[in-house]
């Protein structure tokens, strides 16, 4: 058994959120695409004699709540292991931002252990583990690309587009996911979009093949859309400048990620996003600024084939 490894977790952002009525146990039916990209925090696992669980690092809640704790925990229930173990965390993934970011922590966390402690579980018994945390961390084991649906423990996987760039582009607030679903039934109910308890969704009457395959074609010719964005844009009307930026800059395609509160653009490649970030950057800093990305984190990352690294 090693004593220490580390292991980078990347985000994730969903292109195409199609999210259906709540079931009787309240919770939302999904249908979409995930594709990890580059921005990922780093997790340090420490192993030694004896028992317990000590997670360390800036989190928005208690280190017994984080995903990584309740993975661990999982973890070693499943597995019978005894052990200290002790987690350092850098959090460069924004939280309340629709990234994963706690997903891809405790997929993350699950991968390491088994290494570590060299359990030599199959992915399907790590993806196991990790639905017990949260329904979007089976994702995270391995990631890359894959078309996610039920409540996200779904997962077929695709080939990624790594020929693409992506901006991401994170405004000076989070939004909370519990806070998104149910602003979104509310925003349906006035609307009258569609009664309680409605069928499970399709994005565009489309199915799984269609979806993938709209996914390699053309990004012009997308019709990708996220369920939240009308209520955000709605409460935020600062995404549909931004939206309007992105697009001048080259942006062939942009939505909101998840529940908010990151939207991105696409660009033909990484070079492109990484010029535009750079034009975006030079415009902010220039005399009078530009309003809209005030307070903005701009990033150009890649898209991933895999969202775990062993290090």
């Amino acid at each position: 058994m090693k004593g220490e490894i580390r292991v980078e977790a990347a985000a994730k952002i969903n292109i195409g959120l199609e999210v259906g009525e709540p079931r009787p146990d309240g919770y939302h039916p999904i249908l979409g695409i995930f594709q990890s990209v580059g921005i990922a925090d780093e997790l340090r696992v420490e192993a030694s004699e004896g028992e317990g669980i000590g997670v360390e690092g800036r989190f928005d809640c208690a280190a017994e709540s984080t995903t990584i704790y309740k993975a661990t925990r999982l973890f070693l229930e499943t597995t019978g292991e005894r052990k200290s173990l002790r987690f350092s965390v850098e959090k460069r993934i924004p939280v309340m931002a629709g990234l994963g970011g706690g997903s891809a922590d405790a997929a993350a966390a699950i991968v390491a252990l088994d290494r570590l402690l060299e359990t030599d579980l199959s992915p399907a018994s790590m993806r196991e583990i990790g639905s017990g945390v949260g329904a979007d961390v089976p994702f995270f084991i391995p990631g890359g690309a894959a078309v996610v649906s039920g409540l996200g423990e779904i997962v077929q996987p695709i080939a990624p587009r790594l020929d693409l760039g992506i901006i991401l582009a994170m405004p000076p607030f989070g939004v909370s996911t519990k806070w998104a679903y149910a602003e979104l039934d509310g925003f349906r109910r006035r609307r009258g979009d569609s009664p309680r308890g409605g069928p499970a969704p399709r994005v565009s009457g489309a199915d799984d093949a269609s979806l993938a395959s709209m996914f390699r074609g053309r990004v012009a010719d997308w019709t990708f859309a996220n369920s939240f964005e009308p209520m955000l844009r709605e409460k935020y009307p600062l995404y549909g400048d931004l939206a309007e930026l992105l697009g001048r800059e080259g942006a062939q395609y942009s939505a909101i990620t998840g529940s908010g509160a990151c939207m991105y653009g696409v660009f033909p490649s990484f070079e492109a996003a990484q010029a535009a970030r750079e034009r975006l950057e030079a415009a902010r800093r220039s005399p009078g600024g530009l309003k809209t990305l005030s307070g903005m984190v701009l990033l150009a990352v890649k898209p991933l084939e895999t969202s775990i690294f062993l290090r």
